[in-house]
């Protein structure tokens, strides 16, 4: 038998509350507010930063991220390079396997991000002083 899955705007709004990230579709094991599909595959989700904020280094060893920036703006700083790319409303992007990288975004930037396989690869790095210092100044 053929359904559909609907989760409303109100019910997204809801599960933000004291949250920044919310899946719609992966093989996740925390427990979620939301309803999703399981899928080994890929995963599916929303992060949204109401306030300044970054995301500690890390890299992925399987996973490759998908990501299109709904609002605000955000900028990632490849630490074994040191290059920074800025993303805004529009833009889409992919991170691939074994990128090192730090992430910060300005307060109202949402994005919608797509993950594929659906394992938990992530592996936290160690920052220098100076990713620190980049990744605690706000945007100009």
């Amino acid at each position: 038998m053929a359904e559909f899955l609907t989760i409303r705007s109100e019910e997204i709004s809801e599960a933000f509350e004291g949250e920044r990230r919310q899946y719609f579709v992966g093989n996740l094991k925390k427990p979620q507010k939301l309803p999703f599909v399981r899928s080994e595959n890929i995963e599916v989700g929303l992060t949204a930063y109401d306030t300044f904020s970054g995301e500690p280094a890390h890299r992925h060893s399987k996973v490759i991220e998908y990501a299109y920036i709904i609002s605000g703006r955000t900028q990632y700083m490849d630490l074994d390079t040191r290059e920074i790319y800025e993303y805004k409303a529009g833009d889409f992007f992919v991170t691939f396997p074994g990128t090192t990288y730090v992430q910060k975004s300005e307060a109202g930037t949402k994005m919608i991000f797509v993950k594929e396989p659906s394992v938990n690869d992530k592996e936290l790095v160690p920052m220098d002083e100076e990713a620190k210092k980049w990744m605690e100044t706000p945007f100009l």
